[in-house]
This record gives structure tokens, sequence and C-alpha cells, in this order.
């Protein structure tokens, strides 16, 4: 499995490294993109890695690691706009944390990748789905990093493929799955708030673009 793990990872590495690129050439149909990306994540969430979580045992604490994901990302976030509320601002006096947190963020989900490919391969495959899918649009895609950083092409490697270290490290050492899915209650609960923050904004918001992607999903779920 760390073979279909390392090739997966890498596939998410290159949609990274690529971003700006595939950025500019989705660029006019990024809205419909966007909403297209948050319905087939939220019906992830929902519908799959809700009860996957469900049915490990935290004594009635499965729950609370989603929360924690989701209000991690709220209070960064606001503690971060309390100091300027000028983007460009923002991302050249948090360029270095903001490279950290979008590295270290990814190299969970490389992690998670290898740990759901060891369970199950249905199970992965409906994980990178949506991982790939919001990877391109979602505000922890590498594009979105500082250009003095993006200018730096070890750390913009570093950062791009850091799924693939993620699935490394998960190989070499043996995780208990306690912790992965409590790893994956925490990505979880991030993936709801991204989509929440990037894509399910009411004056932007394509409707049949999130209808098509939940219903994307649920053709998906069928098949496997």
């Amino acid at each position: 499995m760390l073979i279909y793990g390392l090739v997966l990872a890498f596939i998410i590495g290159l949609v990274h490294f690529f971003g700006e690129e595939i950025d500019e050439r989705t660029s006019v149909s990024s809205l419909f993109f966007a909403s297209f990306s948050a319905g087939f994540t939220i019906a992830y969430f929902f519908l799959e890695l809700l009860p996957e979580i469900s049915m490990t045992s935290f004594q009635g604490l499965e729950f609370v690691f989603v929360l924690a994901g989701f209000s991690f990302f709220y209070i960064v976030e606001e503690l971060i706009y309390e100091r300027s509320s000028h983007i460009t601002e923002i991302k050249k006096e948090f360029k270095e944390l903001h490279t950290a947190f979008i590295t270290g963020y990814h190299f969970c989900i490389g992690i998670i990748l290898l740990f759901l490919l060891n369970q199950d391969f249905s199970q992965a495959l409906l994980f990178f789905i949506p991982v790939l899918v919001h990877t391109a649009v979602n505000s922890l895609a590498i594009r979105e990093m500082h250009e003095e950083i993006l200018d730096n092409l070890l750390l913009k490697l570093l950062a791009s493929f850091s799924t693939v270290l993620g699935v490394g490290f998960a190989h070499l050492f043996n995780i208990p799955s306690n912790v992965s899915f409590s790893l994956l209650g925490l990505i979880g609960g991030m993936f709801v708030y991204l989509v929440i923050h990037d894509s399910l904004d009411p004056q932007k918001e394509r409707p049949i673009g999130f209808f098509l992607g939940v219903l994307a999903f649920g053709l998906l779920l069928v098949l496997l």
C-alpha cells in the first residue's frame, strides 16, 4: 500500500506545485469549481467521514476532534486578523507561519492517506478525491503563500510535496489507529471550516455547482 500512498500523495503534490498555473487556466470557471468542490467535500464529510469516525471508540469523545479541528482554524484566523485586516500585510507578517501551517496540514493528510489505504482502499479513495478537488481552491493551497516563499524552489517543493513526506513518516512509524482516527477527525473539522470560509459565500456561490458536487460524491459512493 506504500506505493499507492506515494502515488496519490505525489498527485496531490503536483496539483499544489502547479497551483498558480491551474488557477490561471480555470479562472473563468473558478466560482463554479469552488462551489462544486464545496458540495463534494460537504457530502464526503456527512455521508462518509462522520460515520467512519463514529465507528471508532473514544469513550463518547469521537466528535470532539472534529470540533477541535474546526475551532482551531477559526481561532487562529481571528487572532491573525486582529493584528491586521490587509491581506498583503498579513501574508508578509506571517509568511513563515503560513508556510509551516500549510506544510504541516498536508503532512497530516499524508499520514491519514496511508492509514486509510491500510484499512480499505475505497475509503482511502473517498478521502483522496475530496482532498484533491479542494486542494486547488482552498486558502491553504501552495499558491496562497507569500511571493518570497514561492520564489524559493526548495521551500516550494517541501510545502508542495509534504503529503508525500507524511506518507513516508506513517510508513516508518507505527502510528496507533486511535491516533490516526483522531487526526482524521481534526482534518475533517478543518475541511468543513475551509469549505465554509472559502467556498460557501452566498454572494458568490453557484448553487448548481454545489448540487452537482453533492451528486457527484453520491454517485461515487454508490460506485465504490
